[in-house]
């Protein structure tokens, strides 16, 4: 009986671990973000590289993602305030949004009910297997990546909160 449990408690030990770890963001604090060119729902091409000299909020999400379809709200405020900010160490701030759908559609529709107002999205239809949702080792949504003016990692799927107060600490005050 107690070496069963012992067994038990190392495999929900173990499944733990192994959870943790498979859904850990693959790129942490200090390294290069991956440069990538990805065509924008509009038409457009949207780069990575051209925009150095501001900070990146680079969202992955989806449609079909209640946590997701949650937090866009709130990151859509944060747009709107930070959109025309001036900070200490970047000229502003950029937002990139990588919608990981099947149904174009469906993804049009939550942009507009959720006013994602930015103008750079990316529709990845291969999900997890979308060459940017590769290149950065996205495995759950939703996913986000603050990366500096200097093209670096400085959060990693960081929360609403801890987003607002980097952001905040490095605006320049009016």
């Amino acid at each position: 009986m107690k070496n069963a449990l012992y067994l038990a408690l190392a495999l929900a030990l173990l499944v733990f671990l192994v959870r943790y770890f498979y859904f850990k963001p693959m790129l942490v604090f200090g390294q290069p973000a991956p440069d990538f060119t990805a065509p924008g729902m509009q038409g457009d091409s949207i780069r990575l590289q051209d925009h150095r000299d501001y900070y990146v909020l680079l969202d992955f999400w989806g449609s079909w993602c209640g946590p997701c379809r949650a937090e866009n709200p709130i990151l859509s405020m944060l747009h709107q305030r930070y959109e025309n900010q001036v900070f200490q160490s970047a000229k502003g701030i950029r937002f990139i949004s990588v919608a990981l759908d099947r149904d174009p559609e469906a993804a049009r529709a939550a942009i507009e009910k959720d006013q994602l107002r930015w103008p750079m999205q990316i529709l990845q239809q291969e999900m997890m297997d979308g060459p940017v949702a590769k290149l950065y080792g996205i495995k759950s949504i939703p996913t986000k990546y603050l990366i500096g003016p200097d093209g670096r990692i400085i959060l990693a799927n960081p929360d609403i909160k801890e987003l607002d107060d980097y952001l905040a600490k490095d605006a320049v005050k009016n």
